[in-house]
């Protein structure tokens, strides 16, 4: 009976080995199919996405370029002007210029060389001055504008975004302007240019006139033309009064900006400075 049972524990305890050494076989075999198929080599990843070149998305971390050109138009209303002078008139003159445009991770630095006309006529006279020293003033200038827009964008899709930011600049005025007296007609606030000393009894078209260099002596101013700051008259020690050089200061600077193809950047802008406000738009090429 003891060797009965020991023979039966033996074969329970092979037939158990077996069973454990085929188990062990048949994963080790899985393991070399395994191998057969992959080797050590991970799963393949699944394909790079690529950007076509027209593609007007924009990756992180990456330096884009776009030069272009712009039109700006400038507008100087008359409630601005009267904050400095009594009189005034809407001032709505046009620019154009060149733009360099460098943009990373949704900020923009956008470089402007621009020309601006000036050209406007009114009637002004000083804060508090009597309404008898208003004169009819034509300023025939133009102004070379360098300036910074500093410019965050807020993208909507790949093609389409907000933009939001301020400028800093500058610009070199050159011309003049012409100084002649005027007189007002019955209507408080209607103003005519006189053609002459005393042409109204001598109220508001002074005279005598003034001896030259007009701009520096007293009597009446009749197409007398005001130099700049730099022209200075050793006799009476005065100095022009026209200015040599404009701050272009903008806050706040809206902007749409449109971008169809990856080479193509379309922005149509706006917004307000120290005394003015402008609206515009430009085309760049991407490079």
């Amino acid at each position: 009976m003891a060797r009965t049972l020991t023979m039966t524990m033996a074969l329970l305890v092979s037939l158990a080995a077996g069973r454990a050494s085929a188990q062990t076989m048949d994963e080790e075999a899985a393991a070399v199919s395994t191998e057969g198929r992959w080797g050590s080599e991970p799963a393949p990843a699944e394909a790079t996405q690529y950007r076509s070149s027209t593609d007007p998305g924009e990756d992180e971390n990456v330096d884009y370029f776009f030069l272009g050109g712009f039109y700006r138009h400038v507008i100087i209303p008359g409630f601005i002007q009267q904050l400095f002078v009594d009189g005034g008139v809407d001032g709505s003159n046009p620019g154009v210029g060149l733009s360099f445009n460098w943009r990373k991770n949704n900020f923009n630095i956008v470089a402007n060389v621009w020309w601006n006309n000036a050209e406007a006529s009114g009637y002004f006279r000083a804060i508090g001055d009597p309404r008898e020293d208003t004169e009819h003033i034509h300023i025939h200038m133009g102004v070379v504008f360098v300036n910074a827009e500093f410019l965050w964008s807020f993208p909507i899709t790949d093609w389409l975004a907000f933009e939001l930011g301020f400028d800093l600049g500058f610009g070199l005025i050159y011309g003049g302007l012409t100084r002649t007296e005027a007189y007002e007609t019955p209507g408080e606030g209607n103003w005519q240019t006189c053609t002459g000393p005393g042409q109204d009894g001598g109220r508001y078209c002074e005279a005598p006139p003034a001896p030259e260099p007009c701009w520096a002596n007293s009597g009446g101013h009749y197409q007398c033309t005001e130099p700049s700051w730099t022209t200075s008259d050793p006799a009476s020690g005065d100095s022009g009064q026209t200015p040599v050089i404009l701050p272009w200061v903008a806050l706040p600077h809206l902007a749409v900006r449109i971008k169809p193809i990856r080479q193509v950047q379309i922005r149509i802008d706006g917004g307000y400075g120290l005394y003015n406000f402008f609206v515009g738009g430009s085309v760049s090429y991407g490079f």
